[in-house]
């Protein structure tokens, strides 16, 4: 319950152009992910078997070193551009792509079957009708998705600390990016609110279903704003009544007016950060103090031209 200062409160008006959060692959580097990938396919690996040390990318660990700096203890998030996707296979990108990522944190699986990489397109679901359903998620849907944190029911015991999207394909309108600061949200209601941040600080019940082994419980019992060594933010707003559903106790208007603040604050257009994606980029965001969100797409009638994302969850290493 204290004001966060330095570049993770940031506002949109921090950045004067999208070269702020941009990184371009060198030249060296490239050279270094095609010779890996060639290494890789006489090998005859697949994504499965691939190992970081298949990546040695010495090139890239200038630019590695500054990114984890920025996701952890600067502005939390970096568009890593310049991924000539359209020279490799889908599975080859996918192997490249979670290469580089080993380079800024250890992988983690993002469901029930243990998958390194996480598909992120549409794939005819509707959350209205087929939620409930396992492995049901926002990201199998063309809708779009208001801001939150991944992992926020924690599968398996493990919340991400870095959320990263590969785009090979993009939409024929829609689906761009957005993210917002937790830390500049925490001191805006803070000044504005501090009884509704109070209710921040205790448990909400978060759903768990979209991805439940069996025998764990249905829902995690935690906070939206947490300080374990820095302040920390777990949110998802369509899990928490859900949630509290599940467990049979309501969400009362003391709950609840609190999340609408925070969502209030969080929709204001002068904290946002928006951009699209193009092939090849790859963003890096803080899953412990920024936001991510998306606007809803429409896609091509070709199966072919359809908006395809690869997903990568990591944790924070030293």
């Amino acid at each position: 319950m204290r004001p966060i200062t330095g570049p993770s409160a940031w506002v949109r008006s921090d950045f004067a152009t999208p070269s702020a959060w941009n990184c371009q692959l060198a030249p060296q580097t490239l050279q270094e992910l095609d010779h890996a990938i060639r290494v890789i396919r006489d090998k005859g690996k697949t994504l499965k078997s691939v190992a970081r040390e298949d990546f040695p990318l010495r090139a890239f660990q200038p630019d590695a070193r500054r990114i984890r700096e920025e996701i952890k203890s600067g502005r939390g998030f970096v568009v890593l551009k310049g991924l000539p996707v359209y020279e490799y296979t889908e599975h080859e990108a996918a192997m490249i792509y979670w290469g580089i990522g080993t380079h800024l944190g250890s992988t983690l699986p993002q469901n029930v079957q243990g998958d390194r990489i996480y598909s992120v397109r549409d794939e005819g679901y509707k959350i209205a009708q087929d939620y409930g359903a396992v492995g049901v998620r926002f990201s199998k849907t063309t809708e779009g998705l208001h801001f939150h944190t991944d992992s926020a029911p924690a599968l398996m015991g493990n919340t991400p600390d870095i959320v990263a999207l590969l785009a090979l394909k993009t939409a024929k309108t829609g689906g761009a990016s957005a993210l917002v600061s937790a830390h500049t949200i925490h001191n805006l209601m803070l000044r504005e609110r501090p009884d509704y941040l109070e209710r921040l600080y205790r448990p909400y019940h978060f759903d768990r279903r979209a991805e439940l082994r069996p025998g764990e419980p249905s829902t995690l019992f935690a906070p939206v704003f947490s300080d374990d060594g820095g302040l920390k933010v777990r949110y998802f707003r369509f899990y928490i009544p859900k949630g509290h559903e599940l467990v049979g106790s309501p969400l009362s208007p003391n709950d609840i007016e609190p999340l609408d603040y925070f969502e209030s604050v969080m929709n204001r257009p002068e904290l946002q950060v928006t951009f699209e994606m193009e092939p090849g980029d790859m963003q890096f965001v803080s899953n412990t103090f920024v936001l991510h969100s998306r606007t809803a797409f429409e896609d091509y009638a070709e199966p072919e031209r359809r908006r395809h994302l690869m997903r990568l969850w990591l944790k924070q290493v030293n």
